[in-house]
């Protein structure tokens, strides 16, 4: 075979290799720890649902993160929006609950975290033991748990 011929046999593989290869390299969202994310960051994905900041958490003393908005969305329901807080503790911490702590709610259409306050429609609490119990009228979503480790262990979060 001529050299141009196998020259632009090459060009042409190396072209399809590289587009292939362009699939292979998903551009997955990756999850940010909350105290780095802006609005639109991905917080938690967990199985196919994926948690997106929406509204900064608004930080409490001295250890809550309070009127943070999420936009929850995953195949099996439309896009929906919730109110989230979580009191974050530590173990051993004299005084303090050996748990962390959080709640939320869901939000209607035109509302927006942080816009009315008192009720919650779901509440987990995390132990350091590694039980947890669900309080409040609705068990917590599947993906809480992820989100408050996420929000109370900054530097230590990970997924064991």
């Amino acid at each position: 075979m001529p050299k141009q011929v196998i020259s632009a046999q090459l060009i042409l593989l190396t072209t399809a290799v590289a587009l292939a290869c362009q699939g292979c390299s998903s551009s997955a969202p990756k999850e940010t720890r909350l105290h780095e994310a802006q609005p639109g960051d991905v917080l938690v994905i967990e199985g196919k649902t994926t948690i997106k900041l929406s509204k900064a958490f608004r930080p409490g003393t001295p250890n809550g993160l309070f009127d943070g908005g999420v936009l929850v969305s995953s195949p099996e329901m439309e896009e929906r929006a919730a109110e989230v807080n979580a009191v974050c503790s530590m173990p051993d911490l004299p005084n303090w609950p050996e748990y962390d702590n959080i709640y939320g709610r869901w939000l209607e259409e035109d509302e927006t975290p942080g816009s009315e306050g008192g009720d919650t429609d779901w509440q987990l609490l995390i132990y350091f033991n590694g039980t947890t119990q669900n309080k409040g009228r609705q068990e917590a979503p599947p993906w809480a748990q992820r989100l408050a480790k996420n929000a109370c262990r900054k530097e230590d979060f990970r997924d064991n």
